[in-house]
């Protein structure tokens, strides 16, 4: 198989590394790129501030003569001999061509005192005159000379000079010898103080050329200015602006943007000035950007071709290189494995299956090894739990057989029951399978949790899940708590399996594994007394400690006829919370033995049992075959499950008793409401009063109506009274006082606060609002 013959094949490791390279030489292409495109910006940016920088330039001069214009106006309106003459009228006199002679003085003193105006008018409207540094004329003649477009008809022009008041700019075109000359005007109204008296108007004439005299642009760069209307003021050359970019790409106050002129790709950057809001824009044909790039165009094509012809040489030499070690361990493994290698396959291809053959075959084997080392693994672990081991193997033997390498003589045991299985409940049902299943997890996650710090092995024994734990440091000792949490938790959180866990004491040596092993089976059946769900050592176990009395039983014969009271009266929280002191003063403290715990359940039973067979209300046959306490109480395994079955008994019996009592005692509950309603105007309506007319003391009769409604006489009578005076706030004719004393009080201040408190506003506030 030579380099030659695979070269062109698709699927061959040579073609990926082929792409490989060229990928790689792809890069200094985008790289290139980038730097063009950087480049590009850049060029652009310097040009635009270029322009940026013309702009302002030619703002600034401008904006500054023509404030020097608007000035030197304001100067002229307040000039005697120029408002002087505004009151001449047709036909003139001497006298008149005399003003008008030293007027035109004036103005030829005005116009050499700012060499940026071309000429000055004064426009005198009453006598129709025109007076200039030259000569003297009439508005017909002015409007020959200047106006807008030759399209503009006097009438036009006319009224531009007609209205009261002018300050403004605007374009004209002057005809000097036969020729048109662009240019801009500025107008300034002069008026006196009677506004019936037409008036004068100054004209500063300034042509293009003198607006744009020390604006100094770019070659191929044209400059243009245009007032607030968007008409054209002033251009370099014959500069047309079309007419799209003025009303739509120039509406702005400043801004860059591309368009076409002529047929011809131009940048164009305009500014807005804060003063006259003239625009001034700048425009520069595209190209100029290409020549400032086209060297840098140059040697980046040069650079690209350079990489491309000398990465495509060292490719193709390291190509070959790379392949020729790869060439002959597949000829290598071809002659020797038996496998073949087909031509067009791939080279990675046929190595990966080559070792996976070969690891297929060691696996293979390994499984036939390893196949009964699991069942064999947990027998020995189950006998060492138990104490019978084969005395004809030594037990180091055995353990490195088995994999088991222990780090120092101390050792616990931990049981885990199951008391729910979570998520592989079904309807209440649990198949074999997924009880399997659950063992089997339980068993890895307390490898894997005790494996952490210590020694950890799981197996099953009598249904149970055990674990021998092998500590890896007599000062870790006291870890073993944590290990048996860290399990609950796992398994509640992610499978919501609950677990009882037992811990046996902490032995040494490995014959006190057995030992352990009998602690936490003794652990797990003090389960009836913690209940499920817990973590209990076997150190904490009565019998594990001398000075914890294994015979302490608490259930004298007067707590339980204070019981049977309680229960015969309906009252089921003191009943419930009689139960609930009776079973924490035997289990809180840990000294109730397994067999007293399985007595104080009967007991409790028992006391019920008894309870209810004294109920002397009708139906109860019927109420004991639905409740079926009996039923209910022996089907507990555990003291805090008889503890929550107990109250729910005790719940629906002291239910009963309470309806069966109600039906004699609620005739009490509507004789006292009518009383109420009837007397509620009576000052002295109390609870005192209303037990006297029944004969009742009032301790028992504020019970009774409180067990019967639900509600407190006392609020009851304050509620009567109040909705009755909330139907006389509505009414203006009654006074505040006057309904405080028609609904029983006496005392004006103890009205409003009763009020406010049940009604949370004041009852003025609240007639306000009736």
């Amino acid at each position: 198989m030579s380099f030659g013959k695979i070269r062109l094949n698709n699927r061959s490791v040579l073609i990926n590394w082929l792409i490989s390279y060229i990928s790689v030489l792809l890069v200094p292409i985008l790289i290139s790129g980038v730097i063009y495109t950087a480049t590009w910006h850049v060029v652009e940016s310097e040009v635009n501030r270029a322009n940026e920088s013309l702009l302002q330039q030619m703002e600034q001069a401008i904006d500054n003569n023509l404030a020097g214009i608007e000035r030197l106006s304001v100067e002229m309106a307040l000039s005697k001999r120029l408002s002087g003459f505004i009151t001449a009228s047709q036909p003139l006199t001497d006298n008149d061509y005399y003003d008008i002679v030293s007027i035109a003085g004036d103005l030829r003193v005005y116009k050499m005192a700012n060499d940026y105006i071309d000429q000055i008018y004064v426009y005198y409207k009453n006598s129709d005159t025109v007076v200039s540094t030259r000569n003297r004329m009439d508005s017909r003649a002015l409007y020959s000379l200047t106006r807008e477009r030759d399209s503009t008809s006097y009438e036009e022009w006319k009224r531009f000079f007609d209205k009261r008041y002018i300050q403004e700019y605007a374009p004209v075109t002057l005809r000097e010898d036969g020729n048109d000359v662009r240019a801009v005007m500025y107008a300034k109204s002069v008026i006196l103080d009677n506004p019936e008296q037409p008036g004068a108007v100054i004209l500063f004439i300034i042509k293009d050329s003198k607006l744009l005299e020390n604006t100094s642009s770019a070659n191929k760069t044209a400059v243009a200015v245009l007032d607030k209307q968007n008409r054209l003021i002033a251009a370099s050359s014959k500069t047309r602006i079309p007419e799209s970019w003025i009303k739509e790409r120039l509406s702005g106050p400043n801004g860059l943007f591309y368009g076409d002129m002529d047929g011809e790709k131009t940048a164009v950057n305009y500014t807005t000035s804060a003063g006259n809001g003239w625009k001034y824009v700048s425009m520069m044909p595209a190209e100029l950007f290409d020549e400032k790039m086209q060297y840098v165009k140059s040697l980046i094509a040069i650079s690209l071709a350079l990489s491309l012809l000398i990465g495509g040489i060292v490719s193709y030499i390291f190509l070959r290189k790379n392949y020729n070690p790869i060439d002959l361990l597949i000829r290598s493994l071809s002659s020797k494995s038996g496998i073949s290698f087909k031509q067009g396959s791939n080279e990675y291809g046929y190595l990966q299956a080559a070792l996976n053959d070969t690891f297929d075959e060691k696996e293979r084997i390994g499984q036939r090894l390893e196949r009964h080392r699991p069942a064999i693994r947990s027998h020995f672990l189950q006998g060492l739990l138990k104490g019978r081991l084969e005395t004809d193997v030594p037990i180091h033997e055995s353990l490195a057989a088995y994999d088991i390498r222990l780090a120092t003589s101390y050792f616990a045991v931990l049981l885990f029951c199951v008391d729910s299985y979570g998520k592989f409940e079904s309807t209440g049902y649990v198949n074999p399978q997924q009880e399997k299943l659950v063992h089997f997890i339980i068993r890895n996650v307390v490898e894997e949790v005790a494996g952490g710090k210590h020694q950890a092995f799981a197996t099953e024994t009598d249904d149970i899940q055990a674990c021998i734990v092998n500590f890896s440091d007599e000062s870790e000792l006291d870890g073993l708590k944590s290990i048996s949490q860290q399990v609950k938790s796992f398994m509640l959180e992610h499978f919501h399996i609950r677990l009882t866990v037992a811990e046996s004491a902490i032995h040494q040596e490995l014959e006190g594994i057995p030992l352990a092993y009998q602690q936490a089976l003794a652990a797990l059946e003090y389960r009836l007394v913690m209940g499920s769900g817990e973590i209990i050592r076997y150190e904490d176990l009565p019998s594990a400690a001398s000075d914890k009395g294994s015979t302490s039983y608490y259930y004298p014969l007067h707590v339980e006829q204070q019981l049977i009271n309680y229960v015969k009266t309906g009252d089921y929280e003191k009943s419930n919370a009689l139960v609930d002191e009776i079973i924490d003063i035997n289990v809180s403290d840990a000294s109730l033995s397994v067999s007293l715990a399985k007595c104080l359940m009967f007991d409790l039973i028992s006391t019920l049992l008894k309870t209810m067979d004294e109920i002397g209300a009708g139906n109860k046959r019927e109420f004991m075959d639905s409740v079926n306490p009996v039923d209910q109480l022996t089907r507990c395994e555990t003291i805090k499950e008889m503890r929550v079955q107990i109250g729910e008994v005790l719940r629906q019996v002291c239910q009963y008793i309470e309806k069966d009592s109600n039906r004699d005692y609620n005739q009490l509950s509507r004789l006292v409401i009518d009383y109420v309603k009837e007397h509620y105007s009576s000052e002295n309506l109390n609870i005192t009063m209303i037990g006297e007319a029944f004969k009742l003391t009032p301790s028992y009769l504020s019970k009774q109506f409180k067990a019967q409604t639900g509600e407190a006489l006392l609020e009851f009578i304050n509620k009567t009274r109040l909705e009755e005076a909330k139907r006389l706030l509505g009414e203006p004719s009654f006074s505040i006082l006057e309904i405080s004393k028609k609904v029983g009080y006496a005392d004006i201040n103890t009205f409003n606060r009763i009020f406010k408190k049940y009604e949370g506003i004041t009852p003025g506030k609240y007639k306000e609002i009736m």
